[in-house]
C-alpha cells in the first residue's frame, strides 16, 4: 500500500464530484481522458445518482470519461470492483504483506477488454490496488 499524494487537479476533482454527487468520495486518479473516483463503501448508487444523472453531470464538466468505484476493506473485493463491469471468475491473493499478487481469472471474451488498450485499464487497476491494499501486482491469467 503506497502513500497516498494527491496534486491540486485532483483535490478539485475530489471536491467537484463530492459537490455534484453528495457522496463520500476517497480518492480520484486523473489520466488523460479518464477520472476514475474511489467511493466510500455503501455510496456508489448515490454518486452515479438516479438515472447516471450524476455521472453524466461529471463527464460532462469534466469532458472526461468518469468512473466510480466503490471502496472495500477487503483486498480481493476491492480488485473485483475495479474490474467491473466485466465478469470475473476467481480472484487469488498470492504471497505476503508488500509482496502480494492478485490473480484474476476472467471470461475469456472480457479479457482483452479488461487489459484495454496498451494495457491501459490493468495498469489503472493496478495502480489503485497498490495505493489501497499491500498489492504489488494485478495479473490477468
Amino acid at each position: 500500500m503506497s502513500e497516498i499524494t494527491l496534486s491540486n487537479d485532483t483535490v478539485q476533482f475530489i471536491n467537484l464530484a463530492s459537490k455534484q454527487t453528495g457522496a463520500g468520495i476517497r480518492d480520484c486518479v486523473v489520466e488523460s481522458d479518464l477520472v476514475v473516483f474511489i467511493v466510500e463503501k455503501g455510496q456508489l448508487g448515490i454518486a452515479i445518482g438516479t438515472k447516471a444523472k450524476n455521472l453524466e453531470k461529471l463527464r460532462y464538466l469534466t469532458k472526461k470519461t468518469v468512473k466510480f468505484v466503490e471502496y472495500s476493506d477487503d483486498p480481493k473485493t476491492f480488485v473485483q470492483n475495479l474490474c467491473k463491469p466485466y465478469q470475473i471468475t476467481n480472484i487469488t491473493l498470492e504471497g505476503e504483506g508488500d509482496q502480494t499478487i492478485a490473480k484474476i481469472e476472467v471470461n475469456a471474451r472480457d479479457k482483452s477488454k479488461l487489459i484495454g488498450k496498451g494495457g491501459r485499464n490493468i495498469n489503472m487497476i493496478r495502480k489503485l490496488a497498490h495505493r489501497h491494499h499491500p498489492i504489488r501486482d494485478v495479473q490477468v491469467v
